[in-house]
């Protein structure tokens, strides 16, 4: 008589290593979704595409301030500068937003981190909360932030 037990264990065993390896790949880095630092990788150092950004008006200022109170705050602080009042509980800290590191990204390139999150980070999308207008008015806000001698690295 011919035991079939084994060849069965053997493909449980191999089905389940397999599936346990494709069902842990959602946890590396997606690498699409990693942006470089500016003038690395394809990424321009300065902003080149006209972007949304070019319709940006004190009113569209005002309602991006409004949308970063709701929404960025907490993380990123009252004055953009990662120090909101959850920056101490996640890892890695919060974006300080006034810095180059972050406006010498490109409209689209900030569009993007909002609505998308950004991997490896605490920094979640919000395309589901805001909408598209909302997203581009948050940036025409975090153009406006002045900068800080200590965060232009």
């Amino acid at each position: 008589m011919i035991n079939v037990s084994t060849p069965v264990y053997v493909a449980v065993g191999i089905l389940v290593a397999l599936g346990t390896a494709s069902a842990t790949t959602w946890l590396l880095p997606d690498e699409n979704h990693v942006i470089p630092p500016p003038g690395v990788g394809g990424y321009p150092a300065k902003p080149v595409e006209p972007g949304q950004i070019q319709q940006a008006n004190p009113q569209t200022v005002e309602l991006g301030r409004v949308y970063f109170a709701q929404i960025c705050l907490p993380c990123h602080g009252v004055r953009g500068d990662g120090m909101g009042e959850w920056a101490y509980r996640v890892t890695p800290k919060p974006a300080d937003l006034r810095s180059t590191r972050v406006q010498s990204r490109s409209d689209t390139q900030l569009f993007d981190i909002i609505s998308d999150g950004l991997v490896g980070t605490p920094m979640i999308g919000w395309k589901t909360q805001l909408s598209e207008r909302q997203r581009w008015d948050v940036i025409a806000y975090l153009r406006t932030l002045p900068g800080n001698e200590e965060s232009m690295q």
